[in-house]
């Protein structure tokens, strides 16, 4: 049990300070884009955003569910970014996928392990 909680305590920053970061660099970069019309990339990786921050605050009351959300968030963002960057933005998808899937997965375990138990 007090495994669980370390490792559900270890999920809440990691997916915290991801979602601090993105927000932060959102509010510096992407905002003002949006207020002066830019292209549709900025909005649909803005909704993956939106829904990986919805299922991290999700999670830290139903974990499973939460934890599933963001991690389709950040692999939905990955592949996003492989689509439209190709297999020479790798690393690029990695930043914005990674922070919210190993989060997500271990929620989603914390989570499944509570039912099981």
């Amino acid at each position: 049990m007090k495994t669980q909680k370390i490792i559900k305590w270890i999920a809440r920053i990691i997916g915290g300070l991801a979602v601090i970061f993105f927000a932060a660099f959102f509010i510096g970069e992407g905002i003002p884009d949006l207020i002066e019309g830019a292209n549709g990339q900025l909005r649909s990786i803005t909704i993956l955003l939106g829904f990986a921050t919805l299922g991290y605050i999700f999670a830290w009351f139903k974990e499973k569910e939460g934890g599933i959300v963001m991690t389709l968030s950040g692999f939905l963002m990955g592949m996003y970014m492989i689509f439209y960057g190709g297999t020479k933005d790798i690393v690029a998808a990695l930043i914005y996928a990674l922070p919210f899937i190993i989060p997500g997965l271990l929620f989603w375990w914390i989570g499944k392990e509570r039912v099981e138990s």
